[in-house]
């Protein structure tokens, strides 16, 4: 009984050692997978920063693009709200804030 006793013992380390294996082939797989994602994920994120400029200073200001062009001239503080807008709009073409009909 000895020898099958040890028999026994032997097969069980060479599952062990197998299952163990599999788990390292498992593990570098996932490994290999997720810095493959990562690597799309940065690609795809430079892209986006590649493509998007940020928005201009006036655009970020406290007041906004409307308050930068409402304070370069104090009369325009002074139209009705329609022709504010207009010259607005006018002013916005000129700046180069406006998006592009492309």
């Amino acid at each position: 009984m000895p020898e099958s006793d040890s028999q026994t013992v032997l097969i069980l380390l060479y599952v062990a050692a197998g299952l163990l294996v599999l788990l390292l082939v498992f593990a570098f797989g996932i490994r290999r997978r997720l810095s493959r994602i990562e690597r799309r994920l940065l690609e795809m994120q430079a892209h986006r920063e590649d493509s998007m400029d940020g928005p201009s200073p006036a655009e970020i200001s406290a007041g906004g693009a409307f308050e930068m062009f409402l304070s370069e001239d104090a009369a325009r503080k002074d139209l009705p709200k329609s022709e504010q807008f207009a010259e607005y709009r006018k002013w916005r073409q000129k700046q180069g804030l406006n998006w592009s009909n492309s």
